[in-house]
């Protein structure tokens, strides 16, 4: 498998990032005509960590990534994970800046870190010898 294929999901992820870099002011300033960013504005409140969390463990996905990239070591199940992961970290970014559903985001933002997880266990003891 080509290890460029590795690139797509990481480009995804990137780009889910900005766009909630630019999605939780904008849900800020269009809830009820306010612009002042107060408590209650979007699920979360003033201080919603939505951005946050799409800058602290995606470090780890994006080094093993990159890892796999280095190493051309990228095959269908690392790929698997890594659109799993991204499609994932997605879904919990929908349900954080929508109806914000604590049982629902805790769910996935666990499978998430699972399939990191399983990306760097895989990396280092592969689950099956290569042919």
């Amino acid at each position: 498998m080509d290890s460029d294929s590795i690139l797509a999901p990481m480009g995804a992820l990137a780009a889910l990032t900005f766009f909630v870099l630019l999605a939780v002011p904008a849900l800020r300033m269009s809830r009820r005509g306010r612009q002042d960013g107060a408590a209650g504005d979007i699920p979360g409140g003033l201080a919603n960590p939505n951005f946050a969390d799409l800058l602290e463990m995606p470090v780890l996905f994006y080094v093993i990534c990159l890892m796999l990239y280095a190493s051309h070591r990228v095959d269908t199940t690392f790929l698997a994970l890594a659109w799993g992961y991204v499609g994932l970290r997605a879904l919990h970014s929908a349900v954080h800046l929508t109806y914000d559903n604590l049982r629902h985001r805790m769910t996935l933002f666990a499978l998430s870190n699972f399939a990191i997880f399983a990306m760097w266990a895989f990396f280092f003891f592969e689950p099956m010898p290569r042919t």
